[in-house]
């Protein structure tokens, strides 16, 4: 049965420090980036729309506030993505993953073994 993996499992013995990009997939600069500058972009067409404003002038108004909201969004999803990356590393390298003992190692070994003589046995009867 294969290991199941969680949120939390992206440093290994073997690679100590991750990529942040393996694990990170949940707060992308660019995803926060494109919904600010969405969110920007709809907030000012209803403001200008409120105001009565004339369409042109209340479409570019709207993209200006696009451009700005998206830089200051991928800047705010790149300080986000670095204080996690930094958190996640200092967080494993205080808490190291304990080393299981021999006798559970063993005793899987055994479980298994005796699963495989099990299903063998079911598939010669």
């Amino acid at each position: 049965m294969p290991e199941s993996k969680s949120d939390y499992d992206f440093l290994s013995e073997e690679n100590p420090l991750a990529d942040p990009r393996e694990y990170l997939a949940d707060i992308p600069a660019s995803l926060i980036s494109g919904v600010l500058g969405l969110v920007a972009f709809m907030l000012s067409c209803i403001i200008g729309l409120l105001a009565q404003n004339p369409g042109h002038v209340i479409l570019i108004r709207a993209m200006i506030a696009m451009l700005i909201c998206t830089i200051i969004g991928r800047v705010l999803g790149t300080v986000g993505e670095i204080c996690i990356h930094e958190f996640a590393v200092k967080y494993k390298s205080n808490r190291p993953r304990p080393q299981r003992p021999q006798q559970l190692i063993e005793l899987e070994e055994r479980q298994r073994e005796h699963e495989r003589a099990v299903e063998h046995m079911k598939k010669s009867g």
